[in-house]
């Protein structure tokens, strides 16, 4: 059982829950509260382990000093805390409130130069039973006020100085005893002097004496500030403010005498002083001494406490003189501090200063004896005793401790420092107080090293947490204290399994009980917390069927599934608890469950869903399916929904389910039938799957009747035919059956095409299998049939057409028509004469390759052309043609090529006695008509009657026809353009065949056709973009740039001139004719950019224009000048590494400066490089 903590959990709400094993369980819910009761098992404790107040000494009665303030733990509204003083307040000086704990001040008064510090014990106790109580210390620190005035050492001092004779003699003082009598001339300056204060760097001259003086308060109460009233000795005596040492400066005569008074002054508020007289006489020097002094007890050591006050004798110095003359002692190493005085007639050494031992533990001071002669010299070792004046530190005020509960008695969880600063730094650590006082057995410290250590066993369940109040002392007399707080934090660690709360639990539950039925609630408790407390509950054996769950978290043991009665009536479930730690830890316990049966059960179907195969096409009656169901009553069976069709029926009686109707797989593949059984209290409904088999009732039919496909004839063996969107050309077809039923096998049904292809029989996809030429068979077409595999094996009703296109690729060569040529030329001849047109055809034609002719070879001087295109032979050099040319031709489709013969037979025509009525016939066309017009008529004279005159075109053209019998030379419809050609020289032939096979009568004529221009061409400027750069210095008048454009017509159509239509025509003028641009002004400013767009008209009767913008940018004159604004060049994309380019870039300085190139913007990639000097 877990140990109730009234602290960690005030009270608990439980909610009690219970349930019938009806068939419907009915349920009732209690809430129980449960309230802790406290128990006074936790100490209280102060906020703080040890108070540290000050106050001034001065404080009247019932000041507050300091409130403490205390916690109990204990949740008790009887709680009551009370305050008491035990310890340290011997006096009564202090009270305290012993509900509040407020400590104040009684009318006993306080005196800080008595007792600076009060250490009181205050022990706080609770009301509980039995009463628990801890004690705290309180330090009260008595703060100084300036209720003392200084006191000197001296009452009276008398000083004796020599004269001013010689600067090496000594001064000296004689100490008087303060009572004697001093006869001095009454000094009137003393009386209203003032007191004078001199600052320590200004001082100078020689120390004649020390004034001691000290003051009992401390801090600026207890400095000390030295002034002096010199009288007539104004101006020769000056005191150090700080060490009372009084200087006088040389220049005295023996027998004067001065009356000084000195002043020490504190600094409290309001301040204190104390005044002393100073009596200097100035005597002769003595003029010379026979022995040196000497020392009775030479380098003394001494030792002085540094709770030793101001005064004090350190020791006496003492010397003597065989000749009797007086010495005088003097400080001179060692005492940088002015720590130490010295009598300077008697040798004693006296406190100046309260020594620390923790600033300085050891002074080497060296005095110095003298009889006013001789100076002699002695140490004097001053040993500092410390005293226990400062308390330990501990090096934390609050240490904390997170601890595992599980971690092994005797470990160190916690080592605790503490340092002192006085001499003996040795301390010692102890348990001082604890919040519960279980935690003084629990933990121990080694009051040597401060290790806290485990004395026992922790057990978070118990204590959770642990306050602990430790306390460090030293071995001081009497020793000093100090207190520090530890936290001790108790993680859980998880060693407690969880516990069942009965030892085997018992439960009954209904067959018939829904999912989700809650049969029995297991409970557990875990002593740990957090995640080792947190339970998951799980069922571990048992479960036959998983018909039971449980809650992880609640422990509900419920129904998973439906139970049934006849499969098993009992179970017995193994549940294990385990909590969430690390290790986890678990517990069993056995859960036994009886299954009943209700009177009122509904029936039950051995199985919620049944499955049943029929083939299709069966006859009506076929058994389906029989189902079972278990009742205690007679049952009525009916199928209620998914007998689409009506196609089965159910025996009501019995459950069998037969068909009513053939069944059709290619319509339903599958029923789900849902079946209700009816009995005397209820109905129970279960779903009967039934699946139809398919037999092969359906033929394959192809999804389209004709397929298109292409391959080239360079396919290799093995390639695919492809559509025309490149796909590859598969057949494809459809069967309404399934399975073996459905698959489907291809196949060609002619001889011829199976030579060169094959379909795939599985997927229809067609390839070649021979080597295909376009040349030999350019066009396939077959038919493909398809079956499908099942029994019987149905073949679809029709075929599908197949048509397959050979593509061509040029594999052939091309082929003249002749291999020789022979044909007749008649001279004279002209120029451009067509001789003879030659053909070539090529099998591969259909590719659209183009064929190209070309003379290779009998061609001297290039008397003949031919066209590269149409094979026409043609006259260049009629002057230079030779008897019996013979040319070889070649044919060429880029690939392949081949070659033939031409013989020209050349021969003068005989005077034929036909001729034209002009020697030369001329005519005219508008360019861009299109109008078929007659040119010009030729005729011949000299025929006879009835004599047939055939006209030809020698150099023929597409532009032109001949009329053959009336000599009319029309245009062809071709559109004439000026600019490409603008006059045609056609030669006309006149032939005459004799009709007796004679030689034919031919003549020639020359016909001239000029094209005439209209203005069809608009101005083109060049030397594109134009961009220019001006000085801003420009003067009116400077040519900036130039623009020009041309008009491919002529005369007046093609006369241009030049307008500046837009921008800043108040700068700049373009001249008309020459298209040069100017300044009309001069230019303010530079790096400003202008735009100018500039129009180029030409002469025709409707000007055709263009504008272009011309970029003006201006510099500053010392800028430099590209020579062009734009370069281009074109280069391979192969063209290797570090090649040159084409383009000459070049700038100028206009003040001759040398330029450096580079590269600002678009070599994003780094491809291109340009030199810095070039």
């Amino acid at each position: 059982m877990v140990v109730l903590d009234l602290e960690s959990k005030r009270h608990y709400w439980l909610t009690v829950f219970a349930q019938d094993h009806g068939v419907v369980p009915l349920h009732s819910r209690l809430e129980v509260f449960i309230a802790v009761e406290n128990e006074n098992d936790n100490t209280p404790l102060t906020v703080e382990p040890v108070y540290y107040p000050s106050i001034p000494e001065n404080s009247p009665a019932g000041k507050v000093v300091v409130q403490l303030k205390a916690v109990d733990h204990d949740l008790d509204p009887t709680q009551r805390l009370t305050f008491r003083i035990t310890s340290g307040n011997p006096g009564g000086s202090f009270s305290i409130n012993s509900d509040t704990g407020v400590i104040k001040t009684t009318d006993r008064k306080l005196d800080r130069e008595r007792q600076a510090e009060h250490i009181l014990e205050v022990t706080v106790i609770d009301n509980g039973t039995p009463a628990l109580s801890s004690t705290t210390r309180v330090v009260v620190t008595v703060e100084d006020v300036n209720d003392h005035a200084p006191e000197c050492e001296q009452m009276f001092y008398k000083v004796t100085i020599p004269e001013s004779t010689n600067l090496d003699t000594p001064l000296f003082q004689v100490r008087s005893n303060g009572t004697e009598d001093v006869e001095l001339a009454v000094d009137t300056f003393l009386e209203n002097g003032t007191w004078e204060s001199f600052d320590p760097d200004s001082l100078s001259g020689e120390p004649i004496l020390r004034v001691l003086c000290y003051d009992r308060d401390i801090g600026s109460n207890g400095e000390l500030q030295y002034s002096i009233k010199a009288g007539r000795g104004m101006g020769k005596f000056k005191i150090h403010p700080k060490t009372g040492i009084v200087y006088s400066q040389r220049g005295f005569t023996a027998g004067q005498e001065y009356d000084l008074r000195i002043r020490a002054q504190d600094g409290g508020q309001p301040q204190r002083s104390h005044t002393t007289r100073v009596a200097v006489q100035v005597v002769a020097v003595p003029l010379e001494s026979a022995h040196p002094p000497q020392l009775k007890v030479p380098n003394q050591h001494v030792e002085v406490t540094e709770s030793d006050q101001e005064g004090y004798l350190v020791t006496l110095i003492q010397g003597y003189d065989e000749d009797g003359d007086l010495l005088w002692y003097d400080i001179v190493g060692g005492d940088e501090r002015d720590e130490f005085f010295i009598g300077r007639d008697k040798g004693n050494v006296l406190l100046a200063k309260q020594l620390d031992w923790e600033r300085q533990h050891e002074y080497n001071l060296t005095i110095s004896v003298t009889d006013g002669v001789h100076t002699i010299y002695t140490q004097l070792y001053v040993t500092v005793i410390d005293i226990n004046d400062h308390r330990p530190n501990f090096s934390q005020k609050v240490y904390t401790v997170e601890i595992s509960e599980n971690v092994d008695k005797g470990t160190e969880i916690l080592r605790l420092m503490a340092t002192d600063e006085d001499e003996d730094k040795k301390v010692f650590y102890s348990l001082h107080a604890a919040r519960s006082p279980v935690s003084h057995s629990i933990f121990m410290i080694d009051s040597v090293t401060g290790a806290v250590f485990l004395n026992e066993k922790l057990d978070r369940e118990t204590i959770e947490e642990h306050i602990l109040i430790v306390m460090v002392k030293d071995q001081g007399t009497p020793s000093e204290r100090n207190y520090a707080r530890v936290v001790v934090t108790v993680h859980d660690h998880n060693d407690h399994p969880p516990e069942f709360t009965s030892p085997i639990l018992q439960g009954k539950v209904f067959e018939t009980s829904p999912v989700g039925t809650a049969v029995v609630q297991v409970y557990a408790i875990d002593r740990d917390r957090g995640q080792n407390a947190k339970i998951s509950y799980s069922i571990t054996s048992g479960n036959v069927g998983n018909v039971f769950s449980i809650d992880p978290e609640m422990g509900t043991v419920s129904v998973a599934r439906e139970l049934d009665y006849s499969v098993m009536s009992e179970y017995t479930l193994m549940v294990k608890a385990m909590d969430s730690g690390s290790p986890a830890l678990f517990s069993t316990i056995h859960v036994h469950i009886m299954v009943t049966m209700a009177d009122n059960a509904p029936p039950r179907f051995s199985k919620q869903e049944h499955a049943a195969e029929i083939y299709e096409n069966q006859p009506i009656g076929t058994y389906v399916k029989h189902l079972d169901a278990r009742s205690t009553s007679s049952l009525f069976f009916e199928i209620i929904d998914g007998n689409k069709d009506d196609m089965f029926f159910i025996n009501p009686s019995t459950g069998v389910i037969i068909t009513k109707r053939q069944l059709d797989y290619e319509l339903n593949k599958f029923y789900n039938l849902s079946v209700e059984a009816t009995n005397m209290a209820t109905k129970a409904r279960c779903t009967v799957i039934v699946h139809v088999l398919d037999r092969n009732d359906n033929a394959p039919r192809f999804t389209q009747s004709v397929y298109s496909g292409s391959v080239s004839e360079a396919a290799a063996i093995g390639s695919l035919v492809l559509t025309n969107t490149s796909a590859p050309l598969v057949i494809t077809a459809r069967d309404q059956d399934s399975e073996l039923n459905a698959l489907l096998s291809y196949d060609i049904i002619e001889t011829l095409p199976r030579q060169f292809f094959h379909i795939d029989s599985s997927t229809g996809a067609i390839r070649t299998v021979m080597t295909l030429d376009h040349e030999q068979i350019s066009e396939f077409s077959f038919h493909v049939k398809v079956s499908d595999l099942g029994k019987p094996r149905l073949s679809s009703e029709t075929v599908a057409k197949v048509e397959i296109s050979v593509i061509d690729v040029n594999d052939c060569p091309p082929r003249f028509l002749h291999s020789v040529y022979n044909t007749t030329l008649l001279l004279p001849t002209y120029k451009n004469v067509a001789i003879l047109q030659v053909n070539a055809t090529d099998p591969d034609s259909s590719v659209g390759t183009t064929l190209r002719y070309d003379i290779i070879d009998g061609n001297a001087g290039n008397v003949f052309a031919i066209d590269a295109s149409t094979g026409v032979i043609t006259v260049v050099d009629p002057d230079n043609i030779k008897p019996f040319p013979k040319l070889q031709l070649r044919v060429s489709d880029g690939k392949f090529s081949s070659v033939a013969k031409v013989n020209i037979r050349v021969e003068k025509s005989e005077n034929s006695g036909l001729s034209f009525q002009k020697k030369v016939y001329t005519g005219t066309i508008l360019e861009n008509s299109t109008k078929v017009t007659t040119v010009a008529v030729v005729n011949v004279l000299g025929s006879a009657l009835n004599e047939h005159v055939i006209f030809s075109i020698l150099n023929p053209t597409d532009m032109f026809e001949i009329g053959s019998t009336s000599g009319a030379i029309r245009t062809t419809g071709v559109r004439f353009d000026r600019e490409v050609k603008d006059k045609y020289e056609l030669i006309v032939e006149a032939r005459s065949n004799d009709i007796r096979g004679e030689h034919p009568r031919v003549a020639h004529v020359m016909v001239n056709v000029t094209i005439l221009d209209i203005n069809d061409n608009c101005p083109m400027f060049v030397n594109l973009p134009y961009y220019a750069v001006v000085s801003v210095d420009a003067q009116k008048g400077d040519m900036i740039t130039k623009v020009h454009a041309v008009d491919m017509d002529k005369d007046d159509n093609g006369d241009v001139r030049y307008e500046l239509i837009k921008g800043h025509g108040e700068l700049f003028k373009v001249c008309r004719k020459t298209g040069e641009v100017t300044l009309k002004q001069n230019l303010e400013g530079h790096n400003r950019e202008y735009e100018l767009i500039i129009a180029a008209y030409d002469g025709g009767i409707s000007p055709c224009s263009t504008e272009v913008p011309v970029h003006i940018k201006v510099i500053d004159k010392s800028m430099p000048v590209f020579d062009k604004q734009f370069y281009t060049d074109t280069v391979l994309e192969n063209i290797e590494l570090h090649s040159p380019l084409a383009v000459s870039i070049q700038a100028q300085s206009p003040l001759g400066r040398k330029l450096i190139y580079s590269i600002v913007k678009g070599n994003d990639f780094e491809e291109f490089a340009l030199d810095f000097n070039t």
